[in-house]
């Protein structure tokens, strides 16, 4: 049984990142307005922050003039909507234009500032907490290699982190496209969020609307051919596989798992409720997996 698996909401959970990252967004973005203006900045921010938790299916990771991931998704998305809203507002406003000017000046473009910010926030708490894959992931993971799974973990993070993370929790690892018996095989940088920028593939759920172009991502499932899949965000992990499973006879017996941590959107619980079956909701994390997968 082959398992390809995301990394963060799979084997951590967020939170703790999250926040560091949006601490230092904010900050840095204040730090970009006009002088004497650093509390209006602050408070305009706080202010696009509630509008873009309001629209998440307007604002969020913005790739390629297109909606990677709707912006109440997991933790980090909503760092993600704030910028994608900044820039929608910097054309009429002076004051995000400010934010934008001082933004690419230093990073050059929102996303290339947005991921020094993200990391910066994560290697944050690893320093004052360390590494958190959670001890109940790693002991579900333990059991699945135990019992002869291969475990595939496809993430956007970087390799390093992956590795360091693991090494951490006591798990043994390689880095693809290494193997080894009883071994977690990692496939860090994965780029699921890019979209093919010619051919939108739209796909939509009870109202919930994803694209599935993903060239990057689909390569991957097709090289890894996985007996199932499990992530905590629907645009980014599952829809794809759903959307395989649904046109291709090859892909009728994957298994998909949703990951349902606290963040969930309740829109998307109802929408998947009703309109896709397939997909297997888990509520307390990877051991849920393991006892499905038994």
């Amino acid at each position: 049984m082959k398992l390809l698996s995301d990394f963060d909401g799979v084997w951590t959970h967020p939170a703790a990142e999250a926040a560091a990252q949006g601490e230092r967004l904010d900050a840095a973005l204040a730090a970009c307005a006009p002088p004497g203006r650093e509390r209006e900045a602050r408070a305009w921010i706080a202010q696009a922050r509630r509008r873009a938790a309001a629209a998440p299916a307007r604002w969020g990771w913005w790739n390629g003039g297109r909606l990677a991931a709707c912006g109440d998704e997991d933790p980090f998305a909503a760092h993600n909507a704030l910028l994608h809203y900044l820039g929608a507002q910097a054309a009429a406003d002076p004051l995000p234009a400010a934010m934008v000017e001082g933004v690419r000046a230093r990073d050059g473009s929102l996303d290339a500032f947005g991921l020094r910010v993200h990391l910066e926030g994560v290697a944050a708490i690893e320093a004052s907490r360390g590494p958190g894959v959670l001890p109940e992931a790693a002991a579900a993971g333990s059991e699945l290699l135990g019992a002869g799974a291969d475990i595939v973990v496809v993430s956007n993070s970087r390799l390093e982190k992956l590795a360091r993370w693991f090494a951490h929790a006591g798990l043994p690892h390689v880095a693809h496209p290494d193997r080894a018996p009883g071994a977690l095989r990692l496939r860090g940088e994965a780029r699921k969020h890019v979209l093919d920028p010619a051919s939108p593939r739209p796909f939509e759920l009870d109202g919930c609307a994803f694209d599935v172009a993903r060239p990057h991502y689909e390569a991957i499932l097709r090289e890894e051919a996985p007996d199932a899949v499990v992530g905590d965000v629907v645009s980014l992990d599952l829809a794809l596989p759903l959307w395989l499973r649904r046109r291709e006879p090859s892909w009728r017996n994957l298994r998909i798992f949703w990951l349902v941590r606290d963040y969930a959107p309740p829109r998307l619980r109802r929408a998947l409720a009703a309109a896709a079956p397939e997909i297997e909701p888990i509520t307390d994390g990877l051991p849920g997996v393991a006892r499905a997968m038994a």
